[in-house]
């Protein structure tokens, strides 16, 4: 019954999974991404594309699929709150607005000496609404975007070293709208346009470990998404092909355990945006380092140094502009796990600080804190045998 709860649960959060995460910064682009990491490493600084020493769930190197002989499931979701600033005529306005985010859902089965998965996760997105008043007319904007991936993993593992290959399946959706009310007009504006746009893409990733270190890379190829575009408005409607181009992008990873019970990791993911369009972009990168906790277990210790404690930072180069002038983001997080008795099992727990833009060179900025839940489990597809029923035992004859 327990596990028949934990997969409608998860069923249920895959089927409102269309949710994205919010920025003042969505009109310009894709404002919001993720990198395949899981909630314990969106908790580390977002590290984790080789962090071996612990039951890791997030496959953005398809090649940390190859851990472990046991079905991993895991899913997460970010709630918080976000703060827009911007600056206009002089003045400096706020808006606190709230956000509800989905960020990846997984699974992997052992298959003999095989592994196969399956990824599901954000990959970009930006939402953001506003309106204002001039004049004696209302003026309403809102941007839709999100950029999801699917992912079919297969991995393999030898002595020391694992490498894994992922089918990517990229697809997409932008809708904006403008609407403008005048009490003195007839007609009022509205206006629409909306893109859906798909296609598949290739990630392989390798992993080589020894006793206390770890090394990952992966690399993706860059992806020409098509689809469709139409334009609304209160006259006519106007449909015609669209594109999104997605550039190559690679990660390196590493991992060291200092000791039993330290450990720090640091990810670099990049993307070459400006092979995309160099005039208008620029290359895309993040770097995160984190430092965990991962304590033995002693029942004389105190119980907050009985839990498993993380602590992170990030820093990213947004490849587009605002204002003008490129976009920066700085990103402060931290977390624990709750163990249930099997170790394979947890609960993570986790807060996420982040400053994206400024005002002084962008004219907007964004500021969020999130709490961050995710939920691993390992087993649940299937049950091992119960050898606990009573049994005969024959007794021993008399020979005389």
């Amino acid at each position: 019954m327990n596990k028949l709860l934990i997969l409608s649960f998860a069923l249920c959060l895959a089927a409102g999974w269309l949710w994205a995460g919010n920025s003042i910064f969505s009109y310009d682009g894709f404002p919001v991404q993720y990198y395949g990491t899981d909630i314990y490493g969106l908790g580390m600084g977002d590290t984790g594309a080789s962090d071996i020493f612990r039951v890791n769930a997030g496959y953005g190197n398809p090649a940390m699929s190859s851990l472990g002989n046991r079905t991993l499931f895991s899913t997460g979701i970010l709630a918080g709150y976000n703060r827009y600033r911007s600056r206009d005529g002089g003045g400096d306005y706020s808006y606190l607005d709230n956000s509800l985010d989905f960020p990846y859902f997984s699974l992997s089965v052992p298959v003999k000496s095989h592994r196969v998965g399956f990824q599901f996760h954000s990959q970009a997105s930006g939402v953001v609404e506003n309106q204002r008043e001039f004049n004696g007319s209302l003026e309403k904007q809102s941007m839709d975007r999100y950029l999801f991936r699917g992912d079919l993993i297969y991995s393999y593992a030898w002595p020391g070293f694992q490498a894994g290959v992922s089918g990517n399946y990229y697809f997409g959706h932008e809708t904006r709208n403008l609407s403008r009310t005048d009490a003195d007009v007839y007609f009022n504006t509205r206006e629409e346009l909306s893109r859906g746009y798909s296609n598949p893409s290739l990630t392989a990733g390798v992993l080589k470990y020894f006793d206390n270190y770890s090394f990952g890379a992966y690399y993706g190829l860059r992806a020409t998404l098509k689809g469709d575009e139409t334009r609304t408005s209160i006259h006519e409607e106007e449909q015609s092909d669209c594109e999104y181009k997605l550039p190559d992008r690679f990660g390196l990873s590493g991992t060291a355990r200092l000791s039993k019970e330290i450990k720090v990791a640091s990810d670099l993911n990049y993307e070459l945006w400006s092979q995309i369009n160099e005039r208008d972009y620029r290359d895309g990168w993040k770097l995160g380092l984190g430092l965990a906790y991962e304590p033995a277990p002693d029942k004389d210790k105190k119980v907050l140094l009985r839990l498993p404690l993380r602590a992170g930072v990030a820093y990213r180069q947004l490849p587009f502009r605002s204002g003008g002038e490129y976009l920066d983001e700085l990103t402060l997080s931290g977390g624990m796990s709750l163990k249930f008795k099997d170790g394979q099992n947890r609960i993570d727990i986790g807060f996420q600080y982040l400053q994206r833009g400024s005002l002084d060179q962008n004219g907007l900025s964004d500021n969020s804190f999130m709490l961050m839940f995710g939920f691993t489990g390992s087993d649940l597809l299937n049950k091992a045998a119960n050898r606990s029923a009573p049994r005969e035992i024959p007794v021993k004859e008399d020979a005389e």
